[in-house]
């Protein structure tokens, strides 16, 4: 038996013992079975691909659509291994903390930038307010960019055409925040404590055709460990959701309250992630 089915066994008999799986057991078999499928389902993907590049004439319309669903079907599960590698690389901390000064003005910048096209496009309203754009903070940008991007992602996700997400940037002398606030359908408070745990999804979601891993809550957490930081929510069933993410404003440049340069364009940041 080779290592991951081993740990594979560990974990069932785990859970058949009502015991915790051990979270070192669960990265690793994320990680390794991550690995070992991408590999067969890249080849797939490719062999589907070839076929549908062919004359038109070798295969049939039903044939075509069936090529075409599992090539869908091929990229949607690419996506989850993906989701997971992230996952596992995030709480293993394989990626150093890399922190510079940024502002908070070009931290908003930079997600208005990706998002509100598409917030446009599903004809929601898009708003972001600054309180101190010019306010410099130390930290690792990426991992920002990252936890703001996944609580963006996951707003846009659940709010009907209409509603309204929110983004505001605010500190104060001792900490800084960023908060995603919308008026999709809201938690109930019974779920609150569970939706932050890996691959935790809300029992609405299972049925209701809405995507997802159940990992995007769960690395936001991590990464706002990671940069000693904590992630609030707050939500009321049928009025929406509010997510704070708050971090220590020690070790952060000086000059909070005499502030008042403008925030660099958003190109000053490095360009990074791009969420599936």
């Amino acid at each position: 038996m080779d290592a991951t089915k081993l740990r594979i066994a560990t974990a069932k008999t785990r859970r058949e013992a009502a015991e915790p799986i051990d979270q070192g057991d669960l990265r690793a078999i994320l990680s390794n079975l991550s690995h070992e499928l991408r590999r067969p389902l890249i080849s797939l993907k490719a062999g589907f691909d070839l076929l549908l590049r062919g004359p038109s004439s070798s295969i049939s319309k039903d044939e075509r659509g069936h090529l075409t669903t599992m090539v869908s079907l091929c990229d949607d599960l690419l996506r989850l291994t993906r989701g997971y590698l992230d996952y596992a690389a995030i709480v293993q901390g394989a990626r150093p903390v890399l922190e510079g000064s940024f502002t908070l003005g070009a931290i908003v910048a930079e997600i208005d930038r990706q998002f509100a096209p598409v917030a446009q496009e599903r004809g929601i309203v898009w708003r972001t307010r600054i309180d101190h754009p010019g306010l410099p903070v130390v930290t690792d940008v990426m991992r920002i960019e990252q936890i703001l991007g996944n609580l963006v992602s996951n707003a846009l996700k659940y709010t009907p055409a209409g509603g309204e997400v929110r983004v505001h940037a605010d500190a104060d002398a001792e900490s800084w925040s960023l908060v995603v606030e919308d008026d999709g359908p809201g938690i109930p408070a019974e779920f609150l404590d569970k939706i932050f745990e890996p691959f935790y999804r809300l029992p609405r979601d299972e049925h209701s055709g809405v995507e997802g891993s159940g990992l995007g809550l769960a690395i936001c957490r991590e990464l706002a460990s990671q940069l000693r930081g904590r992630i609030t929510i707050h939500s009321t069933p049928g009025q929406g959701t509010s997510i704070v993410v708050s971090f220590p404003r020690t070790g952060t440049a000086p000059g909070f309250a005499e502030s008042t340069s403008s925030p660099p364009p958003p190109d000053s940041l490095p360009s990074k992630s791009r969420r599936g």
